[in-house]
């Protein structure tokens, strides 16, 4: 039998180690891969089999039923009405940004012929966002339009209403006391009239947004505590909200395989029979702190998708058309839409 030389068995079991390892290395990324995959695929399912009663709710990857869990009273956060708002005189007005600082109207939304049933949130790419900040909010919000059915139920003649679906890093607004995340869902109502306003007032339970120039209403849904994420972690981040006509109103929000869930009686604010435009984006966190500032360099992509029974792509409205009050520091890119299995649009933002 021939001999090998040591160096050339040496070399044989180095090169050897070195295609084990890489190979390993293979599997363990396709695992990380399917895994991703399976991950969305399961958020998707709980997206479309949201909890159809009023209360809270959680689940974990892989499970894909909900199961009821402890709520909190209704967040004590104090938001800020829309950038879009009714006056007094039934007149609308709109806020005006000279900067494209979104946030205060300035914003892209999705926009639909057709009332949406669901939409989805979320940041397909985020980068350069360093760790320094904390107190931010997340919200889905839909138009600010005139609803006759909730009107009459509140004993109006005529009235605008909004809402909007909320995760926030700090639900009460105040860190002293230490960060409570949460996600709810804020309703807001207003009087087209202010003499009837004068007579009737806000509706049992709500709270009253009133100024000078216009009579609003805002009631608060109950809440449920949620992972505090990092601002430079909101890509793994999916949030969704829904509304179905009979049944409840939804936010649900999901990171790295835990999911939570609130429900509120779609006869709160009827918003399913107006609801044709959706705004997602990153901003401040209520009236205590309304403006969010990222870091330089920070570059986020925002994913908006819209369900209304149809494959049509929606329309990229914007960049003056949104609605929230809150803002972020940075400035608007281009927007595109897409329609197929998951209509959306698409749009950049950064400093």
């Amino acid at each position: 039998m021939k001999k090998f030389g040591l160096k050339y068995v040496l070399g044989a079991c180095i090169i050897g180690s070195v295609v084990g390892a890489a190979a390993a290395a293979q599997p363990s990324a396709t695992d990380a891969a399917g895994r991703a995959a399976a991950m969305s695929a399961w958020e998707e399912t709980l997206r479309q089999d949201a909890p159809a009663m009023e209360g809270c709710f959680r689940s974990s990857f892989p499970d894909n039923g909900w199961k009821a869990t402890g709520c909190t009273p209704s967040p004590k956060l104090p938001l800020m009405p829309p950038a879009i708002t009714v006056n007094k005189d039934g007149n609308i007005t709109a806020r005006k940004d000279g900067t494209l600082t979104v946030g205060n109207g300035v914003d892209y939304v999705a926009a639909t012929r057709k009332l949406i049933h669901s939409t989805s949130g979320t940041f397909p790419s985020v980068t350069g966002v360093g760790t320094d900040v904390v107190d931010y909010s997340l919200q889905i919000n839909t138009n600010l339009d005139r609803n006759p059915v909730t009107c009459a139920q509140f004993g109006y003649s005529s009235c605008w209403n909004w809402q909007q679906f909320f995760y926030t890093t700090d639900s009460d607004g105040d860190p002293i006391n230490g960060r409570t995340p949460a996600i709810f869902i804020e309703n807001w109502f207003y009087a087209d009239n202010a003499a009837e306003f004068d007579a009737i007032g806000c509706p049992p339970g709500w709270n009253s947004y009133s100024t000078s120039t216009y009579n609003a209403c805002y009631s608060n849904s109950i809440g449920v505590i949620v992972p505090l994420v990092p601002v430079s972690q909101i890509g793994k981040i999916k949030m969704s909200a829904s509304a179905t006509a009979g049944g409840v109103d939804t936010v649900t929000f999901s990171i790295n395989g835990r999911a939570y869930s609130v429900s509120q009686n779609a006869d709160t604010l009827n918003i399913n029979r107006i609801w044709r435009r959706s705004e997602f984006n990153i901003f401040g966190n209520g009236s205590y702190h309304p403006l969010l500032y990222l870091n330089s360099g920070s570059h986020i992509t925002v994913k908006v998708a819209v369900n209304d029974g149809t494959s049509n792509a929606p329309k990229c409205l914007g960049p003056n058309a949104g609605y929230t009050v809150e803002q972020n520091n940075l400035t608007l890119g281009s927007c595109t839409a897409a329609g197929g299995a998951s209509p959306s649009i698409t749009f950049t933002e950064s400093n």
